[in-house]
């Protein structure tokens, strides 16, 4: 009785070994896939971003001027 069940015992000791193994697997072609995934979207990110940036900074530049035009003719006056 008692070989019997080392022999299970064995078995199921077999089987979660392989099971973690496989599993480890996966994991790392997931995680490929996570680190591909999230390249792309800090790529389509930047991609949105940085024309919105850009565009800020025109708009402060043009607010900028207009003040300091607005603050010439001022003096002038």
């Amino acid at each position: 009785m008692i070989l019997v069940m080392q022999k299970i015992l064995l078995f199921v000791l077999l089987l979660f070994m392989i099971a973690s193994c496989s599993d480890s697997n996966e994991k790392d072609k997931q995680s490929a896939i996570d680190n591909v995934t999230e390249k792309i979207a800090r790529e389509a990110v930047s991609s949105i971003k940085t024309p919105i940036d850009k565009a800020n900074i025109a708009k402060e530049l043009m607010e900028n001027n207009t003040r300091a035009t607005e603050k010439t003719l001022q003096q002038v006056d």
